[in-house]
């Protein structure tokens, strides 16, 4: 009996720490495709921890024939969101918007680091994230650096546990433009500002 339920048990400890979700179907997918009007980018969104001013969580929003979200191991979900993996799809303004203000709340705000592409580069790493599949938690910042590392544009940003690295990274990468979201009513979840310019 116990040999019987060894394979079940490693299985269950495998996925430990995995969110458990269906798969958005491929028709699913397709409807909700989204090209942005602006030029194909990459964006790394990072979590920062006010008190410590570094960063504990990374996602990328990938600009190119369509924009989605890679957001490894995270916890953002949005019932109108395909998801396969760890790749949100029809990723509209709106929808950005809200997983800005998901994340920036009391004792956290929200990085904001976009790096132009070409949509080839764009298209590449979409491809890569959604070729990653679901991660574990904790893996957000070596699965967003295994996803950047493949295209030279990105081969030297670092891979480590912790995200800070990515973000000193592209803080330094030709041409980015770094905004900042901030959660504005202690605790409230209703008022957020936007600027371009960190808090002293």
């Amino acid at each position: 009996m116990i040999r019987r339920a060894l394979p079940a048990l490693l299985a269950a400890s495998a996925l430990a720490g995995c969110e458990m979700y269906t798969p958005a179907s491929p028709e699913a997918i397709i409807a909700a495709r989204y090209e942005s009007p602006d030029a194909p980018s990459v964006t790394l969104m990072s979590m920062v921890n006010e008190s410590s001013g570094r960063s504990e969580h990374a996602g990328l929003l990938i600009s190119g024939s369509q924009q989605v979200l890679y957001d490894p191991a995270g916890t953002f979900t949005h019932p109108d969101l395909p998801r396969a993996g760890d790749v949100h799809y029809g990723m509209t303004p709106r929808y950005v918007d809200y997983y800005e203000r998901y994340h920036a709340r009391f004792g956290y705000f929200v990085e904001i680091d976009k790096v132009p592409v070409s949509r080839a580069v764009a298209d590449q790493l979409i491809a890569n994230a959604q070729a990653e599949g679901q991660q574990m938690k904790m893996m957000c910042s070596l699965a967003a650096a295994d996803v950047l590392r493949t295209v030279p544009q990105f081969d030297g940003v670092t891979k480590s546990i912790f995200p800070e690295g990515l973000r000193r990274d592209f803080e330094q990468m030709p041409g980015v433009t770094t905004t900042y979201v901030r959660e504005n009513d202690v605790g409230q979840n209703k008022v957020w500002e936007r600027s371009d310019q960190p808090r002293s």
